[in-house]
């Protein structure tokens, strides 16, 4: 529909346009204006966040430099020491004196990486073998052959024990002496002879050198898990369970060099030994005593192993890298270098010295102790303002100092900064989080919403008075164009039946039709075309009460049958002139109603006239009258074109008529089914639509079997 505006309302909308087009720029520039402001701000927080990781950096720095600082003094006055033993109580002031040194080391100018102050729980990767082997040739010695051939093949412990001892009586080797003890007390087991096994073992205890070793064990260790193993099998829990812990207290304190495999193996021994031992002992105060000194050793081993672990990194990872830098940079006896590296969940910080052009000293820091002394509590060392907090985190982003914050709120917290530490030293991130927006975006969001907030209200109002003057004109265009259609529309349906009874008329006035059969014929025809023009008045004459608000219904009891039988027939002469089949199922029990005979006759005569307009080139109509409990029940059936979906709900409405026929070129005023729906409702009844488009339609007629009466005169709808 094509809508004509006027001059005045084009000068309205030009008017509304160029309102919103100033409103649209000055809000734009506001915009800009506050997010330069914005902007200028968040260079204003960077610098304070830079600031503040800066002062992160330096306290590390600052932290670091101490304590080389401290550890170069103590060592100034031993550079020219030869020996690194001389070196031992000096190293161990240093560890214990700094509680940001975890370890000390010296390195040689290949590499080789020593701990003077602390052991490895076994040796390290590389490392060659701490344990002095036994190594007498006793293959050639008679009385040992003896002893053994007394021990193996005849069995017979008492002469090997008298052969073991007269040789330890005629040496003065300790190592020799260790290991015939280990024969001797291996004998007495065998014997039975606890005590004095037990004895033999105690005293490689109390005379031999922890580095003594046969075949690679050193002999310490062999007695003291004999001795733990004859108590064990005697039955002694209690005697066991002490041997026990101080065979594990031993390996976790280094006494005996070990291989890696060695120390696991009789970590594993003890321990299995260790849940016997717990299981046959009694709930008593020693028990509960005895799974206390366990958990105390277990939780020292957790430690040492974590210590283990560092020491190995420092010999395969560092030792390396100290060789290469040594080329690369040379040697500087006076200053501190640094080393970091990550590897297997362990981080290593490395700051090292040269003692002399072949010796290097090296400091292996804690990171723990480290990150702890990094953040202060007061915040205005950091120069950090409120809702902002500083963590430091490693290369994988675990958190190694600072506030969880990851919790804290329901929004998450926003990385507004990202710094380094100098050097790299330590490896980490100095990451500044911001809690919600900053003060710069706070205000220049609540701005911005202003400023658009503004322009909407500006636009709105201007939209929504446009649209209601366009929509008030648009509408009495489309109501002039309706009435206009419905005009020429009706005036074509009075033109058509008033031509035919006038041609019909004409050629009867004249005597021009001299057939007796013809004459009836154009007779009939002139009479149906009457009652159809009559019909056409009728229903603009109602539509027309309708539109005032002058509609009157009368009813009375009628017999519904008669009623719906009377207008089949009268439908069927009228519409003689039509090609069409109309088929009647009539209820003949239907009973006696209260209706306006006059208006529900017009309502059936406009469905089936629609039914026959819309039902193509052969329509076949159905009249129905049917009934149940509490319903008469009339429907109109076709088998024509029918009704989209969508226009399902719209065809009931005044001068509405569908898009296929108008395509179809079918003549209609537009406001039969509105007199209808009318008169249904008038009658306490509704209409039911079934249709489907190229499948027909069905329109059902739902009245009340004993509606209230409408009293005479009574106006209604």
């Amino acid at each position: 529909m094509k809508i004509v505006l006027t001059w005045q309302r084009r000068a309205v909308i030009l008017l509304a346009g160029s309102l919103i087009v100033l409103s649209v720029i000055l809000a734009v520039f506001a915009i800009r204006e506050a997010e330069r402001e914005k902007l200028l701000k968040e260079r204003e927080t960077e610098e304070e966040q830079r600031l503040s990781a800066d002062t992160v950096s330096s306290q590390a720095k600052t932290l670091i430099l101490e304590v080389e600082q401290r550890a170069a003094k103590l060592l100034e006055s031993r550079r020219a020491v030869d020996a690194p033993d001389e070196l031992i109580p000096l190293l161990t002031t240093i560890v214990e004196s700094e509680e940001l040194i975890a370890e000390v080391f010296l390195a040689d100018q290949s590499g080789n990486i020593s701990y003077p102050h602390v052991r490895p729980l076994f040796l390290l990767p590389g490392e060659q073998k701490r344990a002095k082997e036994i190594s007498a040739d006793l293959e050639k010695n008679e009385l040992w052959r003896q002893a053994e051939n007394a021990e193996f093949r005849t069995k017979n412990y008492a002469e090997a024990v008298d052969s073991y001892q007269r040789l330890m009586a005629g040496t003065s080797d300790q190592g020799m002496k260790a290991l015939l003890l280990s024969r001797v007390g291996r004998c007495f087991e065998k014997m039975g002879n606890i005590p004095k096994s037990i004895g033999a073992y105690r005293k490689i205890l109390e005379t031999g050198p922890p580095d003594l070793a046969a075949e690679g064990i050193p002999l310490q260790v062999v007695a003291r898990y004999q001795i733990l193993t004859i108590h064990l099998e005697a039955g002694r829990m209690e005697e066991a369970a002490a041997a026990l812990l101080e065979f594990r207290r031993g390996l976790l304190d280094s006494r005996w060099p070990l291989t890696r495999h060695q120390f696991d193996y009789y970590t594993r021994s003890i321990a299995e030994r260790f849940e016997t031992i717990a299981g046959e002992a009694d709930p008593s105060e020693k028990a509960k005593d005895l799974r206390s000194k366990w958990a105390e050793l277990s939780r020292l081993q957790e430690a040492r192993l974590s210590r283990q672990k560092i020491l190995e990194n420092v010999r395969l990872r560092i030792a390396p890298r100290l060789s290469a830098k040594r080329m690369e940079s040379g040697i500087d006896l006076v200053n501190f270098f640094h080393i970091s590296d990550f590897s297997a969940d362990v981080l290593l910080l490395v700051s090292y010295a040269w003692l002399d052009e072949k010796t290097a000293f090296g400091l292996i820091l804690n990171p723990e102790m480290l990150a702890q002394q990094l953040l202060p509590q007061d915040r205005a060392i950091t120069l950090l303002r409120e809702g902002r907090h500083i963590q430091i985190v490693d290369e994988y982003g675990h958190l190694a100092a600072g506030e969880d914050i990851s919790p804290a709120g329901s929004s998450p917290p926003r990385l507004s900064f990202a710094g380094v530490f100098e050097e790299n030293f330590p490896p980490w991130k100095i990451n500044v989080y911001q809690m919600g927006p900053d003060a710069a975006n706070k205000q220049f969001q609540l701005r911005r919403n202003i400023y658009i907030f503004s322009v909407f209200i500006v636009v709105a109002a201007l939209f929504l008075g446009g649209f209601l003057a366009i929509r008030g004109t648009a509408k009495e265009l489309k109501l002039a164009k309706l009435k206009s259609d419905f005009v020429s529309t009706v005036s074509h349906e009075f033109r058509t039946p008033l031509m035919s009874i006038r041609y019909l008329s004409e050629l009867l006035q004249r005597g021009r039709v001299p057939d007796d059969q013809r004459k009836q014929e154009y007779y009939e025809t002139i009479t149906g075309e009457s009652e159809r023009l009559g019909r056409l008045i009728e229903n603009i004459l109602d539509f027309s009460k309708i539109e005032s608000g002058l509609k009157e219904y009368r009813t009375e009891e009628t017999d519904i049958v008669a009623l719906v039988e009377e207008v089949a027939s009268r439908f069927g002469r009228q519409a003689a002139l039509k090609e069409f089949k109309l088929e009647t199922e009539i209820d003949k029990n239907a009973p006696r109603t209260s209706i306006d005979k006059e208006a529900l006759s017009r309502a059936l005569f406009n469905l089936l006239d629609n039914a026959v307009k819309y039902s193509g080139e052969n329509p076949h109509i159905f009249l129905r009258l049917r009934t149940d409990p509490r319903r008469i029940l009339l429907e109109v059936e076709d088998n024509g074109i029918g009704i989209s979906r969508s226009e399902q709900q719209k065809i009931f409405e005044k001068f509405y008529r569908s898009e296929r026929a108008m395509e179809g070129n079918v003549k209609g005023s537009g406001i039969g089914l509105t007199l209808v729906d009318h008169i249904v409702k008038a009658h306490g009844g509704d209409i039911l639509l079934q249709s489907e488009s190229g499948k027909g339609t069905k329109v059902t007629i739902r009245l009340p079997l004993r509606p209230r009466p409408t009293k005479d005169g009574e106006r209604d709808g």
